[in-house]
């Protein structure tokens, strides 16, 4: 299930790391404004939904062990 947050066109809140809601880029109302989004939200279906590119460091969560990656499901680039 991919979410909101996987997406290229989520945009996070800069002021509240934890807030779980964001702007959408892909989808703009009448006036050019991004549409409200739950980072959490399922979104199949959506038309605007592009995959988000991951890389893997040595500090990023891609980077502990192999076997924690295949656990989680990420596709790595």
């Amino acid at each position: 299930m991919a979410r909101c947050g996987d997406c290229r066109n989520f945009i996070p809140p800069l002021l509240n790391s934890a807030a779980s809601m964001g702007m959408c880029k892909g989808i703009l109302d009448e006036d050019g404004l991004g549409k409200e989004v739950n980072l959490y939200a399922d979104t199949d279906g959506c038309p605007k939904f592009e995959e988000q590119d991951r890389i893997r460091t040595n500090v990023s969560e891609f980077g502990t062990s192999q076997n924690l990656r295949m656990a989680r499901g990420f596709d790595e680039k």
